[in-house]
């Protein structure tokens, strides 16, 4: 794809990602995307072929950012104790959500749009196989509760949404709650008893 083909395309995804924020995923239709962006409904087709193909675009642009930012080879390292890989997983998606505090909100709305919950499935992406290899891990090795890994990943992304949702609205600062204030109650929330 042609580099003006590719800003084009982001102008897109970025125009279907502030739609999204403002009124949800619903309200997400190409002529709206089309007056955001500048350009005739038409030419959205040329890039999407739906409605459908935008949203999830979107929802694989979101996915793979949070990826990019994420040490698999770290997290997938048996030589590393499961609780640090545990513990490095939640930092990590708690710094990418400080960095980009409506990324975990959009990725949120698409999934409940599509009745998934607030998870980014194993199914998602292939370098996710290694966080729902690594809970596994810790549910079978007794570290965590003998709970689905989607409830565990449930905990972490709710919990973090929610926290950076409270800081971008001014509910609270950044500092008043420290990493490992968040951590320790996603921890108690998830370790075996």
């Amino acid at each position: 794809m042609k580099k003006k083909d590719m800003n084009k395309q982001v102008k897109i995804q970025d125009a279907v990602a502030a739609i999204i924020l403002a009124e949800g995923p619903a309200g997400v239709s190409t002529t709206k995307v089309a007056k955001r962006v500048g350009i005739a409904q038409s030419n959205v087709y040329l890039y999407f072929k739906n409605k459908q193909a935008l949203i999830d675009s979107v929802y694989a642009r979101e996915t793979n950012r949070i990826l990019s930012t994420t040490d698999l080879d770290r997290l997938s390292d048996s030589t590393i104790d499961v609780t640090t890989r545990i513990r490095l997983y939640v930092q990590q998606v708690y710094d990418y959500s400080l960095a980009n505090p409506d990324s975990l909100t959009i990725i949120q709305q698409i999934k409940a749009l599509n009745g998934q919950g607030m998870t980014i499935s194993a199914a998602d992406a292939d370098p996710n196989n290694i966080v729902a290899n690594l809970l596994t891990a810790a549910i079978d090795a007794k570290v965590i509760k003998q709970l689905p890994v989607s409830l565990h990943m449930g905990v972490v992304f709710s919990t973090i949404h929610t926290h950076t949702t409270n800081i971008s609205k001014g509910r609270y600062a950044q500092d008043q709650y420290t990493f490992d204030d968040i951590f320790q109650m996603i921890w108690d929330a998830m370790k075996q008893d």
